[in-house]
This record gives C-alpha cells, structure tokens and sequence, in this order.
C-alpha cells in the first residue's frame, strides 16, 4: 500500500536527483524520487522508503509490475552467466531464436519473420528501413498528425507531437494524415496530385497515439487508409512499441481494427524490440540491416518471453479489457475532468490546461499515486496488468484529491518537489 514517510523528494533522492541534472547530458525533467529495488506488484518503493502506487508502469515498459516472482525466477536463473549481451547478428545464441519463435506465436500468420534490437525507436527506423529498400523510387514517407515514433532522425521524422522533440535536427521528406476519419480524402488527394504510389515510402500509424495524447484511431478511418494502401501496394506500419503486447486487451492493437499491416513494431513491455514483418519484405542483401546487440541480450529475451508467456497462462488480455471498463467507469465519476477514453490498460482524461495538468501530475506524486502526461492537457493511467480493483479504487480517490487541491485559490506547489514541477510531460 502507499506509504509516503518524508516530504516528496525525500533527503537522499533530492541529492542523487541533484547530481544527476548537473552529469545528465539529456537531462530534461524526472519524477522526484529515486527508485530502490524494492516494490512489489503496482508498488514501488524509492531509497527514502516511501511507497508510490505506480500508473506510469515506466511509461508502459513493466507490465506485470514490481518483482513479480515468475520473473525473478528468470533474473535468478542468469544471475550466474556473464556475458549477459552478445553481439546477436553475428553471433548466435538459442534465447534469439526462441524469442522469434515467441512472438511469431502471437503475430498474425502472414508475418512469420522478425528483427530484434533494443529499442522502440530504432524498431521504427529499422520498420522505415527495410520499406525503403524494396521501394527504391520513394521520395517520401507519410505518418499523422499527432504522432510520435521516437526520437531517433528517421523516425523522428514521422514524429508530430511536440516541436521540442524535432528543434534544429536534420528530418527527411514526411507528409502527414489527420488523426480523422477523412483522413483518407487527404490521402487520394496526395496519390491524385502529389505523387505516384511507388513514390510513397510506407505509412506509419499508432492505432492508439501515446505521446499525442492516448486517441484512439477512429475504425473508419483504419479500414479506408489500409484499403487504399493494399490498393496501391504502399507499406502500412503498425506502431505497437506503447500499445503492443497485451496492453489494450488484444496482443496489438491492430487487431481491434480487423486488420493485417505489412509490417508492425514491438518494444517497451516486450523488453527488447522488434520488426515484424513477412520475411520477402526484409532485405536479401547481408548488412541491409543489422545491429551489434540485436537479438543478444540473453537476460532480455528471457524476461520477454516470460512475460509473453505469463500473459498467456494468467489470461491476462481479457483481464485487460475487463480492469480498463473498470477504471474508465470511475473515471466518468471525477469531477473536474472530461475526455475520460481508454482501451484496455491505456487510459487517459483532459484537464482545462497543459499547466494545470502538471501541477496534478505533481500532486499526485505528492500523494503517493505516479501517472503520466502526454498530449497538450492530457494524464494517462498506464497500470502494470497485474493491477487489482482495490489499486484503482486508490488511484482514482488520489486523482479526485489532487485536482481539487490544485483547483484551490491560490494555489502552488512548494519545497524541493518544485524543481521537478514538469515532471511527465516529455517522457514517451
């Protein structure tokens, strides 16, 4: 349960946090406290003692929460092997096997071919790559407004949710789609007056955007778009690095849209990433694409399978959509908040202002209750899917404090916690 002993950050976290924004190149906000490895289930315990109810499951990247035994057991069972990375394209090791056998038991039939690497970000460059090479006329790729792919160039480039991801980089010819249903009119207009359908390098979707805001895809919109792209014969990417592995009910969310991409992306939740595609879209020259550590980190690939596997066995998809209905429902009876929408464990609500919902952010933290931001004025809900109903009831009686706390004349946070006040707004 949350228990919140010092002021938030406490003594030892403030001087770790402190030291980390004077040596931390990237440094831009964080959440104030340092984690110990204590924690169990949706609870997390940070090296001052205090208990925090995690929502934010790093942001969506632990899905079966803190020190989960059947986990352990994995981390226990390597503890006694070094190296833990091996240079997995040139060298092979079984666990690189079984992990392409793993998610080919979850992906659909017709894409029966993957590629490993280590990050949601360069899963997208590596999805935007192998297009690329089986299009040689291409002059430009299309992704909607809205999104974020990551921030390495190429997929960066397929990024529109917030200009200080994209300020002073080199980015490659885009055009973007509204996150609408007439997103298709924009799309033919493109194909009748811009370019030819070769000259389109692929189109990348989120079915449900993460930084953009947590919107879902309208179904009409999906269906249309896909048509016209098998139509034309132009690559249709999934973005699943957020949404995939379970956490909207379904193992991606593509599937609440009836429908097969050419090609999708996996990471966060499953440990390590990856390109899932039909194996004639990757490229037949060695080297096309390739990566030191893809498909090596052994500990990984371990703990990924695992989590498959455990979602599996504890039918954890359909606990998903269940315990989503569930929050979503007591989320319609906070006041204060509206645009409460959601599908299975991705869940978010609107306040009136980018400002205001930081501020909330922070007061939930203050209270013990970690949950994260995205889109302009938005506050996503990312529990770990081994959540309870008694988790949420909390969560929600934290959510309905802090904003009426926030809402009180006069109004401003206070102590330490204040030089981490934009804590959540820039994290994917």
């Amino acid at each position: 349960m949350i228990r919140i002993k010092t002021a938030v950050p406490g003594p030892r976290s403030f001087k770790i946090l402190h030291k980390l924004r004077e040596k931390n190149g990237g440094w831009s906000v964080t959440y104030p406290f340092v984690h110990s490895s204590k924690g169990e289930g949706p609870y997390c315990e940070d090296i001052d003692g205090n208990t925090f109810l995690d929502f934010g499951s790093q942001i969506a990247s632990n899905p079966l929460g803190y020190n989960h035994p059947e986990m352990l057991g994995v981390v226990k069972a390597y503890s006694r092997r070094f190296p833990l990375k091996f240079a997995g394209q040139d060298f092979a090791v079984e666990e690189h096997l079984k992990m392409l056998e793993t998610l080919g038991s979850i992906a659909p039939k017709e894409l029966d071919a993957a590629f490993l690497i280590n990050s949601g970000a360069e899963a997208v460059e590596n999805a935007i790559k192998i297009c690329m090479r089986s299009r040689p006329a291409t002059k430009f790729g299309i992704s909607f407004e809205g999104a974020f792919h990551g921030r390495t160039l190429g997929a960066l480039s397929a990024t529109n949710s917030n200009k200080v991801h994209k300020r002073g980089y080199l980015k490659f010819p885009m055009l973007r789609l509204p996150y609408t249903e007439n997103a298709d009119e924009r799309l033919e207009k493109i194909l009748a007056t811009e370019a030819y359908p070769e000259e389109i390098g692929f189109i990348i979707l989120e079915h449900v955007q993460g930084e953009g805001g947590y919107r879902i895809a309208p179904q009409d919109m999906v269906k249309k778009i896909r048509r016209i792209t098998e139509a034309n014969g132009i690559p249709y990417i999934a973005d699943e690095v957020q949404s995939g592995l379970g956490r909207t009910g379904r193992w991606w969310a593509f599937e609440h849209f009836n429908i097969v991409p050419d090609v999708f992306t996996s990471g966060k939740a499953l440990q390590v990433a990856a390109v899932v595609a039909n194996k004639s879209l990757f490229p037949k020259e060695r080297g096309a694409i390739s990566s030191t550590w893809g498909g090596g980190q052994i500990l990984d690939l371990a703990l990924g399978m695992k989590a498959i596997e455990i979602i599996k066995k504890e039918k954890l998809l359909s606990r998903n959509s269940k315990m989503g209905e569930y929050c979503l429902k007591a989320l319609k009876d906070i006041k204060g908040i509206k645009n409460q929408r959601g599908i299975g464990l991705m869940i978010a609500f609107d306040v009136e202002t980018s400002s205001f919902r930081d501020d909330v952010i922070v007061e939930c933290v203050r209270n013990g209750l970690v949950v994260l931001g995205c889109g302009r004025q938005s506050i996503r809900l990312v529990p770990p899917y081994i959540v309870e109903r008694e988790d949420v009831d909390t969560a929600m009686e934290i959510i309905q404090k802090s904003i009426h706390r926030c809402n009180e004349m006069r109004f401003s946070h206070k102590g330490k916690i204040c030089d981490f006040i934009e804590c959540g707004r820039t994290h994917s």
